[in-house]
């Protein structure tokens, strides 16, 4: 997570810029305006990239546990399926022994014993695969995305940085501007029109 003290730094920087840009403006100062909105777009996109490096911890810490609880349940899920096939196994060897016929207790208990093994299989099989899952792994491969997202985060800030001095350097250039002698002519033959 973003350190408390980076936040309050990035904080700090905002309203510096904000005191900047308002000395600026009450001064008439547009060099100072424009630094102080330069330093307000900066401190914000590294806020902005403060929340998306949370963002991405929470979501990284929320894969891991997911996968720690179905690792859980999966394996709950085996345990009962191989106690349901013992009591299966358990009953059918009780109600073939009441049965008199030698036959049919034989067969029966043929059967009982092929699905006891196939009810064992399953459950060793299910519990061979959860043992499988590493929610460490998961957790690990979550945990990677963080640092691409944080850094897609900061290229985006970075552009909008860019964007944001570039246009501020445009709006300071504006009173730099030197009307031709054509607009000159033309404003002043608007103005005599307009007057009393």
């Amino acid at each position: 997570m973003a350190d408390f003290i980076d936040k309050a730094q990035h904080k700090a920087e905002e309203l510096a810029g904000t005191a900047k840009e308002k000395v600026g403006e009450a001064t008439g100062d547009d060099s100072l305006r424009a630094e102080g909105a330069t330093d307000q777009a900066k401190a914000n996109t590294h806020q902005a990239a403060d929340s998306v490096s949370d963002a991405a911890e929470n979501v990284a810490d929320t894969a891991a546990d997911a996968a720690k609880e179905a690792k859980h349940a999966a394996s709950d899920a085996a345990d009962k399926a191989a106690d349901v096939a013992e009591d299966v196994k358990n009953t059918v060897k009780d109600k073939v022994q009441n049965v008199d016929v030698d036959d049919v207790k034989e067969k029966a208990s043929q059967v009982a014993d092929k699905a006891a093994d196939k009810a064992s299989a399953v459950a060793d099989d299910v519990k061979n695969t959860v043992r499988n899952i590493d929610s460490d792994d998961v957790a690990q491969a979550a945990k990677v995305g963080t640092p691409v997202i944080a850094a897609i985060a900061a290229t985006a800030g970075a552009v909008a940085f860019v964007l944001i001095r570039r246009r501020n350097r445009r709006r300071s250039a504006a009173h730099l501007f030197v009307p031709s002698k054509r607009t000159t002519r033309k404003l002043a033959k608007k103005a005599r029109k307009h007057s009393f």
